[in-house]
């Protein structure tokens, strides 16, 4: 009974450890100009990643990305934290989103996840979703959902742990 337990233990601690870290780098994207490319090779900071899933369509999600983006710019940047949205929109609204993210002005990397492969290996559910990755690609936090006002305080942790220790590690 005691072994029993100790596996058991031991699987979960194994899951929790596999679930912080970020297993979804073979996937690929699109780029706003058509382009292919792996997550791997979008994620080459080393000082860390704000990822952003969202839909074209949804008032919430533009919002959300846009504080996002005015915080990050503001705030986090300067650290070379880079800030990478996902648009997992359907197919009809592809050929929207590069004009749409050019009109905003947003100057961040914007992917389109066209099979919804990352968004499936993610396990993302609803949108906007906000994820934050450390140099080492580790997830450091999950935000499902809106996050009015969020955004000061996620950037206010980003840059604390930074200053304090020149990484994310400590968020």
């Amino acid at each position: 009974m005691k072994r029993i337990l100790i596996c058991l233990t031991s699987l979960l601690l194994i899951q929790v450890v596999v679930a912080q870290s970020f297993y979804a780098s073979a996937e690929r994207l699109t780029t706003t100009e058509g382009t292919s490319i792996l997550m791997d090779e979008i994620l080459s900071s080393t000082e860390g990643t704000i990822l952003v899933f969202w839909e074209i369509n949804n008032q919430q999600c533009t919002t959300n990305i846009q504080n996002i983006y005015e915080t990050w710019v503001d705030e986090v940047k300067q650290y070379g934290v880079h800030l990478v949205s996902v648009c997992i929109d359907k197919s009809g609204n592809w050929m929207r989103i590069r004009p749409y993210v050019d009109g905003k002005g947003w100057m961040f990397d914007t992917y389109i996840d066209t099979n919804g492969d990352l968004k499936r290996a993610m396990n993302i559910t609803t949108t906007p979703y906000t994820i934050l990755l450390d140099g080492n690609r580790n997830v450091k936090c999950r935000y499902p959902g809106y996050c009015s006002g969020d955004e000061k305080e996620i950037c206010d942790k980003i840059i604390h742990c930074i200053e304090q220790s020149g990484t994310l590690a400590d968020l």
